[in-house]
C-alpha cells in the first residue's frame, strides 16, 4: 500500500472539498463569519421559495434554513468541515463498495465529460428511490444538462439514504450537505476526477480495512497539526485529532495473536495448526494451568477496543475469531453474526471512527459472507451519545425500563448520566458504579427493545447511552488498544479534574489512565495488549503505576520498539513499546524484544520475524531491585546484583541548585559585566557577582564555567519575588561533582568545581567524605554510569535524585591509582578549557604562548641552526598539535583505565570493554579537532581563527602581549592603562579610543584591522618571517585575510561568545562602513566618535576616489568603471548610515553593563549588525 500517494490524495482531496464547500457557503450568501444579510434570506412563495432574486423549490427553502441553524449552533468552521467530511466519507465509502462489488459503479465516468454513471443512468429513466418532492425536484433539473452537479447532488444524496450499508454506518445525509456539494466537484482536477483515478490504491488494498484507516488518518493530518501548532490545553472536539494516530499492521497482528490467539491456545493446547499462520506470537514459557482465562464458548471470549479510531484491531480481531469459528465447525454467517453480537466490542470518542470502524467490519463481514449486504447485523460499535436535557432522560428512560425501574436503579442511573454529560472529553475513561442488579435491567432491556419491531423515539434515543454503560461495566476476556497520549499539560480541565479524582496512578499521560481502565475491565486472568508510550516503563512520573502493575499483573511478552514505530512521526520524541499482560501475577518468565535501533517501522518488523535482541527467561520480580523499579528487561543477574550494593546517596548530598525566578536580571556570561565586581572565591559577605554554574554542553572534569550571579541582590529582600528558591547556603562554593540537567542520560558528563554557586541546570553532589571526591568523579564518568543511567532515567534530563540512586562500590586497593588519574583528567580539561579566551583564567593564545617558551630555538638547537628571533607560525602550529594531542591522548588512556579498573571492581569484565571512542573525549571542543576513525585531524583555521580574535583583543586592550591574563576588562579605562609598552624588539600600542574599523586594504585608516593583524603577526613572531606567517594564516583560512575579516570575523565572533560579543559591529546596510568597537571601552560618545572620527572621514574619502575617476570618466577601463559604480554605492550606502548614526550619536546613550549585551546592544538600533 502506498501511503505516500494515499496521503498527498487524503490531504489535497481534504483542500479542495474545504475550498469548494466554502465557495458553495458564500455563493448561497454567508459571510466568512457566517452572518447573512436581509436581502439573502430565503422565502417561501406559492409553490417553491425565493431566494436571490430566484425561483427556488420548497426543499431549497428547508435545506437553506437548517444550513443557517446549523451555522448558529456551530459556527462556519466547524459546519464546512462537517460538510467536506461527509462528501468525502460518503465517496470513498461508495467506491470501496463499488470495489469490493458490493455495489454498482455509479461514482464512474460515462463519458469524457465526466459525466457520473449515476447521472448517466438517471437520465436514462433510472432513478434510485426517493421522496416524491425530490422526484419532482430532480425531474426539473433532468431537463437541463448543465445542471451535471445539482443532478448528481440529489441522486447521491437519495442512494446513500437507500443503500443499507451506507446509512447504517454513517446514518443519513443532513438535509443542508446537498446544498454544500461543491460546484467544482465534477469539474477537471475535482474530487470525482481524483477519486476515479487513484490507480495508486490497487484491488487489493480497496479489500483491506487498512485503507479506510489511511484515509481517515491522513484526511485529519492537517487538522492534527493545528491543534499540536496551538498552545495549551485541547478543548473536547480537538481530541480526537491531538490522539489518532494509525497503528502498523504488523503490531496489530502481534497484539491479537498474543491475547485471543494466546486465550484459544491455552484452553485448546491441541490447535497447533494455528501458529503456522500466526507468526507473530510469542512463545515463552507455557502459562500456569492455574493461570490460564477459562472460557465455555468462543461467545464467551469477549474482546474490546476501547479507543478503536477507524477499526484496525477490531478487524484483525474479526480474522481470527473467524478463523476459529469456522474451525469450530461455524458456518460463514453464523461465525460473523456471533463475532458482532458476542465478541466484538469498539468505543471511540470520534462518531466519524465509530463510523469507519463499523463500516470497515461491515465491509469485512459481506466479504465473508455476502447475506450481510442488507446491513442487517451491526458490529457493536459505539460513540459518545448525544447530551439528553434531564426532563427528556427522565422520560426516555422510564419508557426504556418499561416501569421496572427501582429508586437504586434510578439514583445510579442519574449518576451515569450525569458523568456522560462530560463524555466528548472523557470518552471511555468514564466509570460506572452500577451494580450487578441495574446491570442485568439494562441488559434485559436493551435485548428486549432489539428484539422488538417498533422502537418510541425516546427509546432510541437514550439505547446508545445505555449500551455505552453496559460496554464499560462489562468484564472482557481480552482487550486490545493503541490508546490516547496525551500529556498532562494538553488535558482540559474537565479531563484533569476526573483523572486526578479517579486515576491518580496514570495522572500524567491518558495512555497510562487506559491502562489502569483496560485492566479494571478485564477478567481475572485475562489478557491485555496495549501500544504506548516507553515513558511509563522508566520515567519517575510513572514509578508507583510501574510498581502497582508489576506487582499485580504478568508481563507475558514485550517488543520495546523505541522511537521510529510511526513512519508519519520522525525524531526522538515518540517512543514506543507494546505489550501483553495478564491479569494475574504468577513466576513465569517473560520474553522481551529490543528493537528500538530499527530505523524505522517495517525494519522493526524484520528484526521481530527473524528473532532478533529476543531476550528470554526474564523474570519481572528482578525490577523490583532497581531503584524506581524501571522495566530494564535487558541487564542480566549481575547488573541486578549491582542494586544490592550501596548507593551514592550513602556517600554524597545530592542538592538541586537555586531558582533566582527572574534570570534575565540575575544571570550573565561573565564576559558581559565589569570583571572587577566578580568574586571568583568563597565569601562571608556576598559580593555583587559570584560565579555560577548553570549546565552547558556535555564536557568531563572541567569546564562550561560561563556565568556570573548577582548573588548579594539574590539576598536583598527589595529583589524577593515568590518563584526563587534560595537552596542550602552550607553549600554554597563547596567542593562538588556537577553536570548538566538536559541533554541525554548515556554518556552523561560529570565535572569538578569550587567556589560555584549552581542553578537548577547544574545540579550537584558534594561528597560526605572529601577525599572520595576524585575516586566518585572517575566512577561518575566510566562506561558502567553510561550504561546504568538511562535505565534509571532514559530521558533528556537528569535530577540528583537519579545519580544518588547509583550502585557504589568502594575499593582502597585501586583508589590511589583511580584518584591519581580523576585528578590528572581534571588538569588537563582545566588547561583546555583555560587555553580559549572564553575562559575567565584564559592567559594567553597557544601559539603565542609556544613562542615564548623558545620552542623555535629549541629546533634551531637541534638542528644546529642560528639562534632565531623570529618564529614561523607553521612551526608553532605544529608545536601545538603535539602538545594537544598528547593531552588528549593521555587523556583518552586515562579514561580507558579508568574503565577498565571500575569494570574489575564491579566485576563486569563480561558485560563491558574499557574503549572508549575518540569522540567521546572532551576536550578541544570549539572545533580544533575532527575525530576520523582513531585519527585526530586538527583543523588549522579554526587556530588561526582563535589567533586572529587574541590580536584584536591585544589591540583593544583586553589583554597584552607582555603579561598574561585579562587587562581592560572593566569600563572607564584610565588614560595610564591604555598605553604603548615594549614586547621584543617592537613596540604595542593599545588603540587609543577602543574602535578598530573593519574596511578595505586601501581605506585611509592606519588602525584598520587588516592591518591591525599583520601588524600583530610582526610584533608577536618577527618582522623576518612575517611574510611566511601571514601566507601561512591565510593558507589555514583557506581565504585572503581581508576576505575572512569582511565576511565570516563577526559570525565566529558572535559564535564565539554565545551571541553576546564583546567587540560590537557598527555596520551600514550592507556592510559599505564598518568597525568594531570594545564593549567595555564604550561610553555615552562611543557612537559620535565613530560618526566623527570614522564614517565622516571615509565619506570624504569615498568622495574623493569618485572625483578622482569622473574627472577621468572618458579613459576609464572596465575594471576602473565597475569601480566607480561600487564606489558611489558606498558612498549613497555611507550617506544614509550616516544619516542613521547621527540620530543615535545625538542621543549619547550610555549603558550600564549590569544589563547584559542583548538589552545594551538593542538601544543602538540598526546602526549596530543584528545579533541574530
Amino acid at each position: 500500500m502506498d501511503t505516500n500517494q494515499i496521503k498527498r490524495f487524503a490531504i489535497e482531496a481534504r483542500n479542495k472539498l474545504k475550498e469548494g464547500v466554502a465557495m458553495k457557503m458564500t455563493s448561497l450568501g454567508f459571510t466568512k463569519n457566517g452572518e447573512v444579510t436581509e436581502n439573502m434570506y430565503p422565502a417561501l412563495i406559492q409553490g417553491g421559495s425565493l431566494w436571490n432574486g430566484q425561483i427556488q423549490t420548497e426543499t431549497f427553502f428547508h435545506q437553506w434554513m437548517s444550513l443557517y441553524a446549523r451555522i448558529k449552533d456551530k459556527g462556519m468552521n466547524e459546519v464546512y468541515e462537517e460538510a467536506a467530511y461527509t462528501w468525502f466519507n460518503r465517496l470513498v465509502a461508495i467506491r470501496i463498495l463499488q470495489k469490493n462489488g458490493l455495489a454498482e459503479p455509479i461514482l464512474d465516468f460515462a463519458d469524457v465529460a465526466r459525466t457520473p454513471r449515476i447521472v448517466d443512468s438517471a437520465r436514462s429513466g433510472s432513478i434510485p428511490n426517493m421522496r416524491e418532492e425530490q422526484r419532482l425536484h430532480l425531474t426539473q433539473l433532468l431537463d437541463d444538462d448543465t445542471k451535471t452537479t445539482e443532478q448528481f447532488a440529489v441522486l447521491i444524496t437519495a442512494w446513500c439514504r437507500q443503500n443499507p450499508i451506507i446509512k447504517k454506518c454513517f446514518g443519513g445525509i443532513a438535509d443542508y450537505t446537498e446544498l454544500l456539494l461543491p460546484n467544482n466537484i465534477l469539474g477537471e482536477g475535482g474530487f470525482m476526477d481524483m477519486l476515479n483515478h487513484t490507480l495508486f490504491i490497487s484491488d487489493n488494498d480497496y479489500q483491506s480495512p487498512e485503507l479506510i484507516g489511511w484515509l481517515y488518518q491522513f484526511y485529519i493530518s492537517e487538522r492534527k497539526n493545528e491543534v499540536f501548532a496551538k498552545k495549551g490545553k485541547y478543548t473536547a472536539d480537538e481530541i480526537p485529532a491531538a490522539t489518532q494516530i494509525f497503528t502498523p499492521n504488523w503490531i496489530v497482528k502481534y497484539m491479537v495473536q498474543n491475547t485471543v490467539g494466546r486465550i484459544y491456545l491455552d484452553n485448546n493446547p491441541s490447535a497447533t495448526a494455528f501458529k503456522e499462520n500466526w507468526k507473530y506470537l510469542v512463545e515463552g514459557e507455557p502459562t500456569p494451568e492455574e493461570n490460564i482465562y477459562r472460557y465455555s464458548e468462543l461467545t464467551d471470549l469477549k474482546v474490546a477496543d476501547l479507543a478503536c479510531g477507524s477499526g484496525h484491531i477490531l478487524n484483525e480481531c474479526f480474522d481470527i475469531l473467524f478463523e476459529l469459528y469456522i474451525a469450530e465447525g461455524y458456518t460463514r454467517s453464523e461465525a460473523v453474526e456471533n463475532i458482532f453480537r458476542h465478541n466484538l466490542t469498539g468505543i471511540d470518542l470520534d462518531k466519524r471512527a465509530q463510523q469507519l470502524a463499523t463500516f470497515a467490519l461491515l465491509l469485512k463481514a459481506c466479504q465473508k459472507e455476502h447475506g450481510y449486504v442488507d446491513a442487517h447485523c451491526l458490529p457493536n460499535v459505539l460513540t459518545m451519545p448525544k447530551a439528553l436535557s434531564d426532563e427528556v432522560r427522565e422520560t426516555a428512560l422510564s419508557e426504556f425500563m418499561r416501569g421496572c425501574e427501582t429508586p437504586k436503579m434510578g439514583k445510579e442511573l442519574d449518576a451515569a448520566f450525569e458523568l456522560m454529560k462530560d463524555a466528548d472529553s472523557l470518552g471511555s475513561i468514564m466509570k460506572f458504579d452500577i451494580s450487578e442488579g441495574t446491570r442485568f435491567a439494562l441488559l434485559q432491556a436493551v435485548t428486549y427493545w432489539e428484539s422488538t419491531a417498533t422502537v418510541p423515539d425516546e427509546v432510541q434515543r437514550i439505547i446508545p447511552a445505555i449500551k455505552l454503560i453496559l460496554a464499560l461495566t462489562e468484564k472482557y476476556s481480552a482487550i486490545v488498544m493503541n490508546p490516547p497520549y496525551m500529556g498532562r499539560g494538553g488535558m482540559n480541565d474537565i479531563l484533569n479534574r476526573y483523572i486526578a479524582n479517579n486515576y491518580e496512578l496514570g495522572k500524567w499521560d491518558l495512555f497510562a489512565v487506559f491502562m489502569i481502565v483496560s485492566m479494571s475491565l478485564l477478567s481475572e486472568k485475562g489478557k491485555m495488549s496495549m501500544l504506548n508510550m516507553h515513558s511509563w516503563m522508566f520515567l519517575s512520573a510513572f514509578e508507583e503505576l510501574r510498581k502497582f502493575f508489576l506487582s499485580h499483573y504478568h508481563i507475558d511478552n514485550m517488543i520495546h520498539l523505541g522511537p521510529n514505530t510511526f513512519d508519519e512521526l520522525t525524531g526522538e520524541i515518540v517512543q514506543n513499546t507494546t505489550f501483553v499482560l495478564s491479569n494475574t501475577i504468577f513466576d513465569k518468565s517473560s520474553v522481551f524484544y529490543r528493537l528500538t535501533s530499527g530505523k524505522n517501522c517495517q525494519l522493526k518488523n524484520h528484526l521481530f520475524l527473524k528473532g532478533k535482541n529476543c531476550i528470554k527467561g526474564v523474570k519481572q520480580s528482578n525490577f523490583t531491585l532497581i531503584p524506581g523499579e524501571p522495566i530494564a528487561y535487558w541487564l542480566n543477574d549481575k547488573w541486578f546484583s549491582l542494586f544490592k550494593e550501596s548507593t551514592i546517596n550513602d556517600i554524597a548530598f545530592s542538592k538541586a541548585g537555586i531558582v533566582s525566578g527572574n534570570d534575565d536580571y540575575y544571570v550573565k556570561f561573565w564576559h558581559e559585566v565589569n570583571q572587577n565586581e566578580i568574586d571568583f572565591h568563597e565569601c562571608d559577605i556576598y559580593g555583587k557577582y559570584h560565579i555560577f554554574q548553570k549546565g552547558g554542553t556535555n564536557r568531563k572534569y572541567f569546564g562550561n564555567n560561563d556565568y556570573v550571579f548577582r548573588l548579594n541582590d539574590f539576598w536583598n529582600s527589595a529583589f524577593y519575588n515568590k518563584s526563587m528558591r534560595r537552596g542550602d547556603t552550607d553549600f554554597y562554593f563547596k567542593e562538588g561533582i556537577c553536570w548538566s540537567y538536559t541533554g541525554s542520560t548515556e554518556n552523561k558528563a560529570f565535572r569538578y568545581i569550587k567556589n560555584f554557586v549552581c542553578g537548577t541546570a547544574s545540579p550537584v553532589i558534594h561528597n560526605k567524605d572529601i577525599s572520595l571526591q576524585s575516586y566518585t568523579l572517575g566512577l561518575l564518568n566510566t562506561k558502567i554510569i553510561s550504561y546504568l543511567l538511562p535505565i534509571l532515567n532514559p530521558t533528556l534530563s537528569l535530577a540528583p535524585g537519579y545519580v544518588v540512586k547509583l550502585p557504589y562500590i568502594f575499593d582502597d586497593n585501586y583508589k590511589e591509582q583511580i584518584d591519581d588519574r580523576t585528578n590528572n583528567n581534571i588538569s588537563i580539561s582545566r588547561l583546555d578549557w583555560d587555553a580559549h579566551e572564553t575562559s575567565w583564567n584564559f592567559r594567553e593564545n597557544e601559539l603565542v604562548a609556544l613562542s615564548k617558551e623558545g620552542v623555535g630555538n629549541i629546533w634551531a638547537t637541534i638542528n644546529d641552526e642560528p639562534v632565531m628571533n623570529y618564529y614561523t607560525l607553521g612551526l608553532l602550529y605544529h608545536e601545538y598539535k603535539v602538545k594537544w594531542e598528547k593531552m588528549f591522548r593521555q587523556l583518552h588512556a586515562n579514561e580507558e583505565e579508568l574503565n577498565r579498573q571500575f569494570i574489575e571492581i564491579y566485576g563486569l569484565q563480561d558485560e563491558l570493554t574499557p574503549d572508549v571512542p575518540l569522540s567521546e573525549v572532551t576536550i578541544l571542543q570549539q572545533g580544533e579537532i575532527k575525530i576520523n576513525g582513531n585519527e585526530i585531524e586538527f583543523q588549522a583555521d579554526v587556530v588561526m581563527k582563535q589567533l586572529i580574535s587574541y590580536a584584536i583583543g591585544c589591540w583593544m586592550g583586553r589583554y597584552r602581549l607582555d603579561q598574561p591574563g585579562l587587562y581592560i576588562a572593566h569600563p572607564d579605562a584610565k588614560e595610564e592603562e591604555i598605553v604603548r609598552y615594549p614586547y621584543g624588539e617592537e613596540t604595542f600600542t593599545i588603540d587609543d579610543d577602543g574602535i578598530i574599523p573593519v574596511l578595505p586594504r586601501e581605506c585611509p585608516f592606519d588602525d584598520n584591522l587588516q592591518n591591525r593583524i599583520a601588524d600583530f603577526v610582526r610584533i608577536a613572531f618577527g618582522n623576518d618571517s612575517l611574510a611566511e606567517n601571514l601566507n601561512f594564516v591565510e593558507q589555514s583560512l583557506g581565504s585572503t585575510i581581508e576576505k575572512y575579516l569582511d565576511k565570516e570575523y563577526w559570525k565566529d565572533h558572535k559564535r564565539m561568545y554565545q551571541n553576546r560579543p564583546i567587540y560590537w559591529l557598527w555596520s551600514s546596510k550592507k556592510g559599505a562602513f564598518k568597525v568594531i568597537s570594545y564593549m567595555h571601552r564604550m561610553d555615552a560618545y562611543t557612537a559620535e566618535r565613530v560618526r566623527s572620527k570614522y564614517l565622516l572621514p571615509y565619506i570624504e574619502y569615498l568622495n574623493n576616489k569618485i572625483a578622482d575617476l569622473e574627472s577621468r570618466a572618458a579613459q576609464l577601463s572596465v575594471g576602473e568603471s565597475r569601480k566607480l559604480d561600487a564606489l558611489r554605492k558606498a558612498h549613497t550606502e555611507c550617506v544614509e548610515y550616516h544619516e542613521r548614526l547621527q540620530v543615535i550619536a545625538e542621543q549619547a546613550i550610555a549603558f550600564d553593563l549590569d544589563d547584559g549585551v542583548v538589552v545594551n546592544y538593542a538601544k543602538f538600533g540598526d546602526v549596530l549588525a543584528k545579533l541574530k
